[in-house]
């Protein structure tokens, strides 16, 4: 069984403004000899906060889909030229080679599940 908690993983800052902690990982990083490589059909599973009043920059992943899944907060998500308001419980596809933005707009973190499956070799 393998079970992490957020707070066991390193933090990397993302975006400039982002804290990611990838909680598990695969595919490219899958090694049976490390519990949280233990995926071998998604990327990864991350555990996001954004900064109040931050944004991620426009940006796009040519080898992989995402999908994100608000668990706090409020903000915006841009899709090519779409933009939306999104808040808790929001589940949002990004698709592969989509240029993307994420915004929290309201007072504490925008906290967010983000999950990735390869779609390139």
């Amino acid at each position: 069984m393998v079970i992490r908690n957020w707070r066991e993983a390193l933090p990397s800052i993302v975006h400039d403004f982002g804290i990611d902690y990838k909680l598990l990982k695969g595919q490219a990083d899958f090694d049976p000899k490390q519990e949280h490589c233990c995926m071998e059909g998604m990327l990864y599973v991350a555990y996001a906060m954004l900064q109040e009043g931050k944004a991620y920059e426009a940006h796009a992943h040519g080898d992989h889909e995402e999908v994100y899944y608000i668990i706090s907060g409020c903000g915006a998500m841009t899709i090519g030229e779409e933009t939306r308001e999104i808040r808790d419980g929001d589940a949002i596809y990004i698709p592969a080679g989509e240029m993307h933005s994420i915004a929290n707009r309201g007072k504490d973190f925008l906290v967010f599940l983000a999950f990735s499956s390869q779609t390139e070799p």
